[in-house]
């Protein structure tokens, strides 16, 4: 059953996702298990066991970093190595 939330709620979901680089979703969520690790913390508890990602959902944070603006493996292969393939 979805939260009913306000537009202030989903701004700041909105504003922590856009500084963590997380999916407003994915931020919620943290945020959430950060405060319950806290609540279990002073109430004694040992903290919830962390869910593992899925592939789906690393593959859209990876996505959501936008294309690779560095070096291609050939311009690092040629600062590595001489044109004989030996380390300079």
């Amino acid at each position: 059953m979805p939260l009913a939330t306000s537009a202030a709620t989903d701004a700041l979901a909105y504003t922590l996702a856009s500084l963590s680089g997380l999916t407003p979703d994915e931020a919620v969520a943290c945020a959430l298990r950060a405060e319950l690790d806290r609540k279990r913390a002073v109430a004694g508890l040992q903290p919830a066991p962390q869910p593992e990602p899925t592939v789906e959902e690393l593959l859209a944070r990876i996505r959501s970093y936008g294309p690779w603006e560095g070096p291609t493996s050939a311009e690092l292969a040629a600062e590595l190595y001489d044109a004989e393939g030996l380390p300079r």
